[in-house]
């Protein structure tokens, strides 16, 4: 070996290392939607109605909140704080989306069906879409004090409540990822489901890997260094990063605006 070839060995080396500091990190901090999820079991694996869960975004129009308006209630088990961070957090579709996200009053309200914001210590998760068969009372959104910290959980959990399955179980998902169930304890695969076109749709948005309905590429991963989730180029598979819980993405938005009709700019 000579020098030059030692050189970017000991480099390549460095790389890789930093890499897995990065990684290990991003785990610790609990950086990616199934670090929630996982923890706070978000769906139930044992819930024989996890499959249905887990699909792209409702087609139907009538999984989809009437008139373009969400009324909420904020469970009086919240702190301020919490209720100030909840608030925050769906102004976020009023202003980017033609959706009405406003708090529940009961002179204006009556009966009507509204999300329901409550505390759990164990669960954070919600029903997906709009329920025209029960169009009264509490459709419950649930949070943990874990999930009340942060802004992109509850606008995760929001969107799945909005009509928004995970981005990776779209019907056309193996043109642009590969899933290693090797690497998946078998209780996980149904968050790994690929949906159907008979009661969802991608709405021709393009897949979009830093979707905020997207697992990161280490989600639920048995060894922690490899991969469960493989984006494709082409026919060649690579490691990238996925997912994210800052915000809702461009297509996160553009997805929404388009099943509730929004009117173009």
């Amino acid at each position: 070996m000579n020098l030059r070839q030692f050189v970017k060995l000991q480099l390549l080396l460095i790389f890789l290392n930093l890499t897995s500091i990065v990684r290990q990190v991003s785990s610790k901090a609990g950086n990616n939607i199934e670090d929630f999820e996982n923890f706070d079991n978000e769906i139930d694996v044992n819930d024989q109605s996890a499959e249905a869960k887990t699909r792209n975004a409702m087609s139907s129009p009538f999984t989809r909140w009437p008139n373009r308006t969400i009324v909420y209630k904020i469970s009086q088990n919240y702190t301020n704080e919490e209720r100030q961070t909840v608030r925050k957090a769906l102004d976020f579709f009023n202003k980017n989306t033609c959706l009405n996200l406003r708090e529940y009053s009961p002179s204006r309200d009556g009966s009507r069906r509204y999300l329901h914001f409550t505390r759990s210590d164990q669960y954070c998760g919600t029903r997906v879409g709009y329920n025209p068969l029960t169009p009264f009372g509490p459709h419950d959104l649930t949070l943990t004090p874990k999930c009340l910290q942060m802004s992109g959980i509850i606008q995760h959990e929001t969107m799945h409540a909005i009509g928004l399955f995970h981005e990776q179980s779209r019907t056309d998902r193996d043109e642009y990822v590969e899933i290693n169930y090797d690497n998946i304890p078998r209780k996980f695969w149904p968050q790994f489901m690929k949906s159907s076109n008979a009661i969802t749709s991608t709405y021709n948005i393009s897949y979009d890997y830093n979707s905020m309905m997207h697992y990161s590429q280490f989600a639920f991963a048995i060894d922690p260094n490899v991969p469960t989730i493989l984006a494709r180029d082409g026919e060649k598979l690579i490691n990238r990063t996925m997912g994210q819980i800052i915000e809702p993405s461009v297509a996160d938005l553009t997805k929404i605006r388009i099943m509730y009709n929004c009117p173009k700019d």
